[in-house]
């Protein structure tokens, strides 16, 4: 059983509880998806009011984070109200112990006040960027990202990027079906990639893509076997290159290039779970060419080699 600690501090974002509560507080299982375990952890075992609005009783004590796979912790109203120093042992507890531990938004700023930024990667709301960097001078911010991670802290953007980070998350542990059900469950596409950035800088009204962009993708994703590029996305759009540069990016978040290798890394990842295709042989249906290539881009991608993968998320059966 995958079990979920959540830090709950006073005007935790009431959002973020619920983010955490649809994607492993919810029984999936009928999709391949969990079974999990929640915890909600206060101190003192105290009811914590929620901003907004709202109020939550916590099920545990902040012990109750000791042995859970993972540790999140919520955004906050205020992301420089105190975090109480039992709540900042408890973290460094936990992730000492093992666990891996993430934060939604502001809650970048409760690792923060706990040590845990320093030396790693970390983003957080595209408001707080510069605070950010304030309160944990030791950490690397990152300003064009969804979330980040590295040594098991991990951290997310505002808002969406927060059900980013956790349907990761969920494919980390579980393997990209289970991830991808998971993203059908809550109406909303596969988890965009970490690296994507997550405010313009400019506020602009999206355009609506049009209807050969999202022909061109499903052609594209019954073709990842096949050495197809930019060029011939372009070709099948029926555009010029700019002009389906500019109007893929705009619909999908990303540049075409970069799309194209995050489906086939997603392929590679869900052959590998369901068959018993060699690694080089995962590597030419997925188009990544050898095998050496799909080792690299997954390293990249999820930090560990196609063996291992295929060893953590084999599918039975």
């Amino acid at each position: 059983m995958y079990t979920v600690g959540v830090l709950l501090l006073p005007a935790s974002r009431a959002f973020d509880l619920a983010v955490v509560g649809e994607v492993w507080g919810q029984d999936r299982t009928d999709d391949g998806i969990g079974p999990f375990a929640l915890r909600l952890c206060s101190a003192g075992r105290r009811p914590v009011e929620l901003s907004p609005f709202g109020r939550v009783a916590a099920d545990q004590g902040l012990s109750g984070l000791r042995g859970c796979d993972l540790v999140i912790a919520l955004g906050r109203a205020d992301p420089f109200a105190p975090v109480p120093p039992s709540a900042a042992r408890a973290l460094r507890a936990a992730h000492e112990a093992g666990s891996t531990v993430a934060a939604l938004c502001t809650g970048a700023f409760t690792l923060a006040a706990a040590g845990l930024l320093d030396g790693r990667p970390a983003t957080t709301h595209w408001r707080h960027f510069d605070d950010l960097e304030g309160a944990a001078p030791g950490a690397r911010v990152s300003r064009d990202v969804l979330f980040t991670g590295e040594d098991g802290i991990f951290t997310s953007a505002g808002v969406v990027g927060g059900v980013d980070l956790c349907v990761y998350l969920v494919r980390r542990h579980q393997g990209a079906e289970a991830a991808d059900a998971l993203a059908r469950r809550l109406v909303m596409p596969p988890a965009r990639e970490g690296g994507q950035r997550q405010y313009a800088g400019v506020a602009v009204a999206p355009r609506p893509a049009r209807p050969g962009i999202a022909s061109t993708m499903d052609w594209a994703a019954n073709r990842l076997d096949r050495p197809i590029g930019v060029g011939d996305l372009v070709r099948e759009a029926g555009m010029s290159p700019r002009t389906f540069h500019r109007e893929f990016t705009a619909a999908v978040g990303m540049t075409p290039g970069r799309w194209l290798r995050a489906q086939r890394i997603r392929h590679a990842q869900r052959l590998l779970e369901a068959t018993d295709l060699t690694v080089e042989g995962v590597a030419r249906k997925a188009g990544l060419g050898t095998a050496a290539n799909l080792r690299r881009r997954l390293r990249a991608e999820l930090g560990v080699a196609p063996d291992s993968y295929r060893r953590t998320f084999r599918q039975p059966g």
